[in-house]
């Protein structure tokens, strides 16, 4: 079971990330959102884990992202806006993954088919609420999964029985106040995906 903490804006929550055993971590690049990182503070970030770095992004244009890959060099991009199959297949230098507002049938059909390495059913960027796990079930059955959107220690084991991810995307459920991570909730969700 993959594990990624989001929204990381602090070095010691990366390192607690790391320490915790996520394999992911992610900074989100989208500006006027709580967890903003602005790119002057991407390489401390990158520097402070060996974890997997995962950049996301809302509707960046494309030449901007691609110049943001090639000179910080994530493993992946979280694609959360509007983007399209062309958009995502024009990313280079990275794995691209697509997160969805998985709240109906036609979200599930263009999760289902999006060009992409893995998928993440969220309930809507930052939302702190889950998404339908019925349909986030039928998306883990026929492709890699991350299951976000209102995931924390006390229903991450419900999470995963209802919907067999291939893991979990968490921030605000490990967090003690926007982008300010709760380490010892940071622990508790990574014991309790390991059970």
């Amino acid at each position: 079971m993959l594990l990624k903490i989001c929204g990381i804006t602090r070095t010691e929550d990366m390192a607690a990330a790391e320490l915790a055993g996520a394999e992911y971590t992610g900074m989100i690049l989208v500006p006027g959102t709580p967890r903003f990182v602005p790119r002057e503070r991407i390489p401390d970030l990158m520097a402070a884990t060996r974890s997997k770095k995962v950049f996301v992004v809302r509707d960046m244009p494309l030449d901007e992202l691609n110049v943001l890959v090639a000179e910080f060099r994530p493993d992946a991009v979280q694609l959360h806006g509007a983007e399209s199959a062309d958009y995502a297949r024009n990313v280079g230098g990275a794995e691209v993954w697509k997160a969805f507002n998985l709240n109906s049938e036609a979200a599930l059909a263009e999760a289902e088919a999006f060009p992409c390495a893995l998928v993440v059913a969220d309930s809507g960027g930052g939302a702190g609420r889950p998404c339908r796990w019925d349909l986030a079930a039928r998306l883990a059955s026929v492709r890699p999964t991350l299951l976000g959107g209102g995931i924390t220690p006390d229903n991450v084991r419900d999470a995963i029985e209802q919907v067999h991810p291939a893991g979990i995307d968490v921030s605000s459920g490990v967090e003690s106040a926007p982008g300010i991570k709760d380490h010892l909730l940071i622990r508790k969700l990574s014991e309790r995906i390991s059970i």
